[in-house]
């Protein structure tokens, strides 16, 4: 029985001992779980503490500036035909679509009242010349009359001298009879008579002069009429000259009856028809007038380019240009640009640039559509980066993010040319040796420091 109390008192304590040992057990596992949790959640800290990115490099390299714009299709000349006078078709010899040549007669105008007015100018002008004739008639004639008074002139002149020197006998005579009379040599009567005849000479003298006057007025007088026939003439002649030109003005009016091609071309509208009453353009009083025709010239182009403000600067003449048409993809069209505008549109701040293109096949038409690809200019060892790692702030500034010796970040605000989309050209705030941050996930400030991994 003494046995039974201790047998019990062992098994009280076997199983107060095989308690504590698992107490102790458990107690120790705890400890050490606990501590397990604490070193992977250091360490998991410490590894998010560091960012870790990928860095690129600069390279350097010719850099080709492009600019790509809508592009149009024009006519290299066109023209809109319109009537000079007013008039009814009386023919249309050509259609949409014909070909035409310069100088070509599109449309004839039937104008009756400048046909009539042509044939009585015609008439003045045979009226004017017969006038012309009679007063050259005039002239002659009284060319006639001036040679004649100058002749009675002459023979004026000429009797005179006559009756001059019958004078001077007969008073040479009068002195010597009355030097014989003095003396008694003569009679009275033969003075008488030398009286009488020196007395004759002195009147012959008088008619004569007179005679002479006459004779120097009726030369005036022929003179006179010559001038005045002379400036008929010229009238007339004058008269005759303006009708001329009336009619050659008349005729003029009359070749714009018929309408012709300015230019070697195509026709693209008509919009006349035979029988159709024609306003011409001096006639219109500022009207606005349907065109009869239009001609367009298509055996060469001009494909018109709008260039945008930003690359107006750097777009000449003679630069590389591609165009592709939306109505031709696989026939891009190789040209470069023959002309610009130099100056902006206001309205749209563009400037206009023209390329020349020949289209002898016919293939292109005035109107297509497409894209022009113009090659403005080239960087020589510019700067280029990928385009991931280029940045932009709040405000729209380009920056990247670069690294120093001990892999601290530092913001580098840049200038940036060229972008293709996958790689942009760095125009000013890098010197292509820096060490640039590339894309990344999640925010980074100035002066972190970061864990550089190599891009898979």
């Amino acid at each position: 029985m003494g046995f039974r109390p201790n047998s019990r008192l062992s098994l009280k304590s076997v199983c107060v001992f095989v308690g504590v040992a698992l107490v102790a057990t458990a107690s120790v596992s705890g400890c050490s779980k606990r501590d397990h949790n604490d070193n992977l959640s250091n360490t998991l800290q410490a590894d998010t503490k560091i960012p870790r990115v990928e860095v690129v490099t600069t390279i350097k390299k010719d850099v080709v500036h492009t600019t790509s714009q809508p592009a149009t299709v024009h006519p290299f000349f066109q023209a809109d035909i319109i009537s000079k006078i007013s008039g009814y078709i009386e023919d249309v010899f050509v259609d949409i679509g014909d070909v035409v040549k310069s100088g070509q007669a599109l449309c004839k105008l039937r104008v009756p009242e400048i046909e009539k007015q042509r044939e009585q100018i015609h008439a003045r002008q045979q009226r004017l010349k017969a006038e012309v004739k009679k007063s050259e008639a005039t002239v002659n004639v009284a060319v006639a009359q001036v040679r004649a008074s100058g002749a009675e002139v002459e023979e004026a002149v000429s009797n005179i001298k006559q009756v001059v020197a019958r004078l001077i006998a007969n008073k040479a005579d009068l002195k010597r009879v009355m030097g014989l009379v003095e003396r008694q040599a003569v009679t009275i009567a033969m003075l008488d008579e030398s009286q009488a005849s020196n007395d004759v000479s002195e009147a012959a003298k008088d008619s004569a002069e007179a005679a002479l006057r006459s004779a120097e007025a009726r030369k005036e007088i022929a003179l006179a009429e010559r001038d005045a026939a002379e400036a008929e003439v010229a009238t007339s002649r004058a008269r005759h000259a303006e009708s001329i030109k009336e009619g050659e003005e008349l005729d003029a009016m009359l070749q714009y009856t018929t309408l012709r091609a300015p230019f070697d071309g195509v026709i693209t509208t008509r919009s006349v028809d035979p029988g159709d009453f024609v306003t011409g353009a001096s006639q219109g009083h500022g009207l606005l007038r349907r065109p009869l025709f239009h001609v367009d010239q298509q055996s060469r182009l001009r494909i018109r380019v709008a260039i945008p403000e930003r690359d107006a600067s750097e777009v000449d003449a003679g630069d590389l240009a591609v165009i592709r048409l939306d109505a031709l993809p696989n026939a891009p069209i190789e040209a470069v640009v023959t002309r610009s505008a130099q100056r902006l549109d206001p309205s749209t701040r563009t400037m206009l640039a023209e390329i020349d293109v020949d289209n002898v096949s016919g293939q292109i038409l005035p109107g297509m559509f497409g894209c022009a690809t113009i090659t403005a200019s080239t960087s020589r060892n510019a700067i280029v980066l990928p385009a991931s790692a280029l940045r932009t702030d709040a405000a729209g500034e380009p920056y990247v993010f670069l690294l120093d010796k001990e892999n601290r970040i530092t913001k580098q605000v840049v200038t940036v040319g060229a972008d293709d989309g996958h790689e942009i050209e760095v125009v000013s705030g890098l010197v292509g040796t820096e060490r640039v941050v590339d894309a990344f996930v999640g925010s980074m400030e100035e002066g972190q420091v970061v864990e550089v991994v190599q891009s898979e």
